[in-house]
């Protein structure tokens, strides 16, 4: 079965994105696939590449990158989401004036078009 995942909730504060992670992690240990996590709207912020948590506390940017590594899944981010909520790659940030940004490398852009083109090949959509 393959599975397409949308994370809209914010890193913390919420607990959609922990909530999809162990979703996403369960899916791989049945054996199952999950072609690409498309984070939106406030879910942009799980790209957000300074994000600093307590070192008691779990990191989820970093549980993102080791699913990521482990099981060969796309973590994709809305371009339009994350410029509204001032997650940029380095490019975007010099272009308007920053030193650098602060999108990820371990992610990639996808546009919300894009991803309903991907919608035809997985069989279940899950929304967090």
């Amino acid at each position: 079965m393959n599975y397409i995942v949308f994370v809209t909730g914010a890193p913390y504060g919420t607990q959609n994105s922990v909530t999809a992670y162990l979703f996403v992690k369960s899916v791989f240990l049945l054996h199952h696939y999950v072609k690409k996590i498309f984070f939106y709207s406030s879910g942009v912020y799980n790209a957000n590449s300074m994000i600093f948590p307590s070192l008691d506390e779990f990191n989820i940017l970093h549980a993102w990158i080791r699913l990521k590594k482990k099981y060969s899944c796309k973590l994709c981010v809305c371009p339009s989401s994350s410029y509204r909520r001032g997650v940029l790659s380095n490019k975007s940030a010099i272009k308007y004036g920053c030193l650098q940004g602060n999108f990820s490398s371990h992610f990639q852009w996808m546009s919300s078009s894009e991803m309903a083109f991907n919608i035809h090949h997985g069989d279940r959509i899950v929304q967090f």
